[in-house]
């Protein structure tokens, strides 16, 4: 992994951990965590690697699930953030520093269940990120990753068109969604908002990739692909009117073949 994304999250790491809030944003909790969830299914007794944690709130749940997890993260702030919180609510989690893109700290065929959620759009290294998570799982291992959708993503190629700004979800309209240049395959750098609504203090590297890039890393690893969701907002809140429309967010299961 280049030295400059390490840099990124170490610079960021409060504000994320911030903005996670200890249980995810909005997003998170009305659209990606259910498909994640469902498509890792039961996870009881089973070990599970959550690959790049961050400030490990995923960990925590899964942990609480009866899961046995390990998570890691390139950021030595935010394990230490995500040891603190796990202290706090009296959760075991061996949280270790490493590498997406080679993990020293992970035997081969260690794990029933990989977890990767939101981190490989935002690093240069995808092919070899998958075959790693192919390494440590066991034959007929779980691996479930998400992603934000390349086909709609604002932080790559695309951006809404805005309309006026709605008085009770206090967000703007969405008038459409437009996107160009989906095939080109480029690195954009983004800053995040913050839960206040401001800025981080560095910009976050975004990788943009079609989803057949995804899927072809996938395949070339010696996984399966089982399942394919473009998940949906959870309830019938106004405030994710633009998430009805167009998907937010991709999520893939795929096993490990023997």
């Amino acid at each position: 992994m280049e030295e400059r994304i390490r840099e990124q999250w170490e610079t960021n790491a409060e504000a994320f951990s911030g903005l996670i809030d200890g249980r995810g944003t909005p997003h998170h909790r009305s659209i990606l965590n259910p498909c994640v969830e469902k498509l890792l299914g039961e996870v009881r007794g089973k070990k599970l690697l959550d690959v790049g944690c961050g400030e490990g709130y995923l960990a925590r749940y899964y942990a609480k699930k009866g899961a046995i997890v390990t998570a890691i993260d390139l950021s030595q702030r935010l394990i230490e953030t995500a040891e603190q919180l796990s202290v706090i609510e009296g959760i075991e989690i061996d949280y270790r520093v490493d590498n997406v893109c080679h993990m020293e700290s992970v035997l081969e065929a260690e794990f029933d269940l990989v977890l990767c959620n939101l981190v490989l759009l935002n690093i240069p290294c995808l092919d070899d990120a998958i075959r790693e998570m192919h390494r440590v799982l066991k034959s007929d291992g779980v691996l479930v990753f998400s992603i934000v959708h390349p086909s709609f993503n604002f932080y790559g190629p695309g951006s809404w068109q805005m309309g006026e700004k709605d008085p009770v979800t206090n967000r703007r309209e969405g008038v459409f969604f437009k996107v160009d240049r989906y095939f080109e395959e480029v690195e954009y750098e983004r800053y995040w908002k913050t839960k206040d609504g401001g800025s981080f203090p560095v910009p976050i590297s975004f990788f943009h990739r079609t989803l057949s890039t995804y899927i072809n890393s996938l395949l070339s690893a010696g996984f399966c692909l089982v399942g394919f969701a473009e998940p949906q907002p959870v309830g019938d809140d106004k405030f994710f009117d633009r998430e009805r429309r167009v998907p937010f967010f991709a999520v893939f299961k795929a096993t490990r073949m023997k």
